[in-house]
């Protein structure tokens, strides 16, 4: 049933010796498509996230480059925005000066010296660098920070593994060490192992599609890392297109490129990628709005609202545990959780004291619906989630982005025009960071400068400065 690629080729990348500095003045345009995460009418990012894009490390202004200048401190941003014809990718550095104006009120122009990447992009952040998947091709692009400027380097292709373009969520790139990483592809049910300093591939770990009955079908693979394991984990649906309690799991080592054991449960669905961990290490995974929606819908193959738990130094959902979700929002239809906070997750329930459940619309127009209240759930007990009523109701398809050991909850204005981050920890909830297109990423760049880089800047000489 599984099947592990072993040994694999490299497949050297196309190398690159642009320099892109940080006064590239950029069009503005917005983005069109809508996904499934963010508040507002329209979505940033399916499915959530899980994986981890690098986030969270602090720099202190005090470290210092190669040369010894002072080395700059602050965040990648990576944006989406709309045009006429489809969208473009906006990907900028962001100074730890103008992150603490934007706390004061000023908004983020999420365009000022950035690269664009026609089509879009999502990035993942790893140390200084940043790494740029383009929705054009299947090929990420690494970036690195030099001086508080962007350089373009390597670049690595995924089209031997019959990929053509890598848009998608920026869920699907987890880094378990400078020297790999992991890139899953849905429609192929493969995870692609790749070499971030080296900027090659190292080959595919398959997953098996496992026996299941011929009424369903696979509607859509994500993963996380959990306990150093990569935990990859497939939703079905019927033919009506109607999720059901169904979800297979494929525990994989990353030391070995093996996947170690395998788990299917038949009790919860549509689970999403984003997860909550819990000061004692368990795990919590729970379902889309959708899911819950088509639920209250009363729709045939449906089921309760739900999530499921995953122990540390287990490799399988532990099946003494399954939460139900309506039952800590006092019976309202209930998804999440992600993680907000200590031993704390967001749920997001519909008010159907509001607005009742209209049976003429469908499971996504109701998750949609700015009709959603936001709740903190102690993770994994059964005591009432608490209604944050400082946070305005929103829609069902919400995201947060953990910035700087902060939670935020993300709100995405119609056609990616602009987007706001809410910090969860503060009484009550208010605006943190404004941004002028929709945020896909924001994510600290890692303490240690890259003397690499730095040296292969002294190396150039008199190349110069090249404007992108």
């Amino acid at each position: 049933m599984i099947s592990n690629a072993t040994p694999w080729p490299a497949h050297r990348p196309v190398r690159s010796t642009r320099i892109v500095t940080l006064t590239i003045l950029s069009i503005v345009f917005a983005f069109g498509c809508g996904n499934d995460e963010g508040r507002g009418s329209s979505g940033t990012n399916g499915n959530g996230t899980g994986a981890t894009n690098g986030g969270g490390a602090t720099n202190g202004m005090g470290a210092t480059g190669g040369d010894g200048a002072v080395a700059f401190s602050g965040a990648a941003l990576c944006s989406i925005a709309a045009t006429p014809g489809g969208g473009v990718g906006f990907v900028r550095l962001v100074p730890d000066e103008e992150l603490e104006a934007a706390e004061q009120g000023e908004q983020i122009d999420s365009f000022e010296g950035a690269i664009e990447f026609p089509g879009g992009v999502v990035c993942a952040v790893q140390n200084r660098s940043v790494f740029a998947l383009n929705f054009e091709s299947p090929t990420i692009t690494r970036y690195d920070e030099v001086d508080g400027a962007l350089i373009e380097g390597e670049r690595v292709s995924f089209a031997n593994f019959g990929l053509s373009s890598l848009a998608g969520s920026r869920s699907n790139t987890v880094f378990v060490s400078d020297d790999k990483a992991y890139y899953l592809d849905g429609s192929t049910s493969q995870l692609i192992v790749w070499n971030p300093e080296e900027m090659v591939t190292i080959g595919a770990i398959r997953l098996g599609v496992s026996e299941r009955p011929e009424a369903l079908r696979q509607s859509g693979i994500q993963f996380t890392l959990i306990d150093g394991l990569i935990v990859a984990f497939n939703n079905y649906s019927n033919q009506q297109d109607i999720s059901v309690a169904r979800t297979d799991f494929w525990f994989v080592d990353p030391s070995t490129n093996t996947v170690v054991a395998t788990d299917t449960i038949e009790t919860c669905g549509n689970l999403r990628g984003r997860v909550a961990t819990a000061t004692n290490g368990d795990v919590y995974l729970g379902m889309s709005a959708d899911a819950a929606m088509a639920h209250a819908l009363g729709l045939p193959g449906s089921f309760p609202p739900c999530a499921v738990r995953i122990r540390p130094g287990t490799r399988e959902v532990d099946p003494t545990y399954l939460a139900d979700l309506n039952a800590l929002t006092g019976g309202l239809p209930t998804a999440g959780a992600i993680q907000i906070g200590n031993n704390l997750g967001l749920l997001w329930a519909y008010d159907t004291n509001a607005m009742p459940v209209d049976p003429m619309m469908t499971p996504r127009e109701l998750s949609q619906a700015i009709n959603w209240g936001f709740y903190e759930w102690e993770l994994g007990t059964e005591q009432p989630a608490s209604r944050i009523e400082s946070l305005a109701t929103g829609t069902g398809t919400t995201n947060a982005f953990e910035f700087d050991g902060r939670s935020f909850l993300v709100e995405v204005a119609p056609g990616f025009s602009s987007s706001q981050f809410f910090d969860l920890a503060n009484r009550p909830v208010e605006v943190t960071f404004t941004f002028s297109a929709g945020t896909v990423t924001l994510a600290r760049l890692g303490a240690a400068p890259d003397a690499r880089m730095a040296q292969r800047i002294k190396d150039r000489g008199s190349l110069g400065v090249l404007s992108f």
